[in-house]
């Protein structure tokens, strides 16, 4: 740490560039939290740096390529020289590519998993003995929704946010004699770039007469555009992380909105064939479309 200065509880927030991560960013700063903000795009991290500040709070932008592990490691010791400690990491960074699993490469694959789930993996490691040394730390991992409901054109992220579930539950226990506690925030819909973000990225596959998943990709967008008129706002998660990162026995498990779990729930007591019709039928794909 620079100087005489004492910051207050310092938390590190991954994809904190735009929608939740951004959220919790401001969330945490305003429960009193010395954020860092880790993203790619150094532009927008440091516009939230900037908005963050103005309303009295502390944030530092370090700009992230969470692919990178020497880039990841970086973070985490930048971290350390500005502040010498780090109590909380919100693991949020994650995308989905909007393609067929066919249409996606190896080396495409292992990007998915690279940023939604091994940044996670390596961050919590190299954190571990920085908060074991401390006395505890909070971990928050975000998943998805889509680890208990499954969805077409979803395989490579659904895959890493069932990942990050199990990994939590592992860490849960691995880490437990030394006070660092692990929560995952399961999020359902919920209204971020994001979806913007994948209908700029998969347009061309919608308008190649030659895909065969162009009408599935299109119905998708039109059914994610309905379920966004009701999400949660990105303000909504950022404050349940606040939760998870301050209540004296967090839960282990929390979903946004509550009716998530519902959902969870529902579809996890269903058998699979029901389940599995009743989706297709909502996706507008396959023999019960």
């Amino acid at each position: 740490m620079k100087g005489d200065e004492k910051p207050a509880k310092v938390a590190i927030v991954t994809g904190a560039s735009s929608g939740i991560g951004e959220a919790t960013a401001h969330c945490l700063a305003e429960a009193g939290f010395t954020v860092v903000l880790a993203a790619r795009r150094r532009a927008l991290l440091d516009q939230v740096a900037e908005e963050i500040t103005k309303k009295g709070g502390k944030a530092l932008s370090v700009p992230t390529d969470l692919s990178d592990a020497q880039a990841t490691s970086a973070l985490v010791r930048k971290a350390l020289e500005e502040f010498g400690r780090v109590d909380v990491l919100v693991n949020n960074a994650g995308y989905g590519p909007p393609y067929a699993l066919e249409q996606l490469d190896r080396q495409a694959l292992r990007h998915v998993f690279d940023v939604n789930l091994l940044s996670a993996m390596q961050l919590i490691g190299e954190l571990t003995p920085v908060m074991r040394a401390q006395g505890g730390g909070r971990i928050i991992n975000i998943g998805s929704l889509a680890r208990y409901v499954g969805a077409p054109i979803a395989a490579a992220y659904a895959a890493t946010k069932g990942g990050m579930e199990a990994m939590t539950a592992c860490m849960r226990l691995e880490l437990a004699p030394w006070n660092i506690r692990l929560s995952l925030v399961v999020p359902g819909f919920v209204d971020t770039p994001t979806f913007d973000t994948a209908r700029e990225a998969g347009q061309h596959l919608r308008d190649d007469p030659e895909n065969p998943y162009r009408k599935l990709m299109t119905d998708l967008d039109e059914f994610a555009k309905e379920q966004l008129k009701s999400a949660a706002s990105p303000e909504d998660v950022g404050k349940v992380v606040v939760k998870a990162a301050t209540a004296d026995a967090p839960k282990t498990r929390y979903f946004v909105p509550r009716a998530a779990r519902t959902t969870a729930r529902m579809f996890g007591m269903m058998p699979d064939r029901l389940a599995d019709r009743i989706l297709l039928k909502m996706y507008k794909w396959g023999p019960w479309a």
